[in-house]
């Protein structure tokens, strides 16, 4: 088994991803525990959770594992080489959903301020890791583009968890 050293294992990228995902659970956190009502208790709950599910996604790269799985399976099928066809749908697909649930979350959450800024930005992290999966040429050329150290894939998922926090600071009232 090949051992990494810690600068090897924590890139800029994976650091930016864990450190902005850490925040945000904090912030999900220290909302669910102060927030006087029980609707933003439990959303910033369940912001928590998956801001805490992402930190370890990257930190432990299971989307990567989950993609390689998938493309395990699919290399053995004829339609393998034609795949960016269907993956375009799926992504057209995802991108409606995402809108679809904004839209109709942020009316529910409508009567919190601050919840549907962070509901936003939960979302923004799920339609990101779901677009890594999907890992379509095209979207992984400007996702994995670097900036310096970082990647654009860097400053999204910060831009989702700052969405997230400062939403959630708001709704509970922090």
């Amino acid at each position: 088994m090949m051992t990494r050293t810690v600068a090897e294992w924590l890139t800029p990228v994976k650091a930016s991803g864990m450190a902005a995902y850490l925040i945000a659970s904090a912030a999900c956190a220290i909302g669910a525990a102060r927030a006087a009502d029980s609707r933003i208790r439990r959303l910033a709950a369940v912001l928590c959770i998956l801001d805490i599910g992402l930190l370890l996604d990257i930190a432990f790269n299971w989307r990567w594992k989950l993609y390689n799985s998938l493309k395990g399976d699919a290399v053995n099928h004829p339609w393998y080489n034609q795949r960016s066809g269907p993956q375009m749908v799926v992504l057209l697909a995802l991108a409606v959903a995402l809108i679809v649930s904004a839209a109709w979350l942020s009316r529910r959450f409508a009567s919190a301020r601050g919840a549907p800024l962070a509901i936003c930005g939960a979302l923004l992290s799920i339609g990101c890791w779901l677009t890594e999966v999907i890992s379509l040429h095209a979207t992984d050329a400007i996702l994995y583009r670097h900036i310096g150290p970082l990647m654009i894939i860097s400053f999204v998922w910060i831009l989702g968890c700052a969405m997230t926090a400062a939403g959630i600071a708001m709704a509970s009232h922090l």
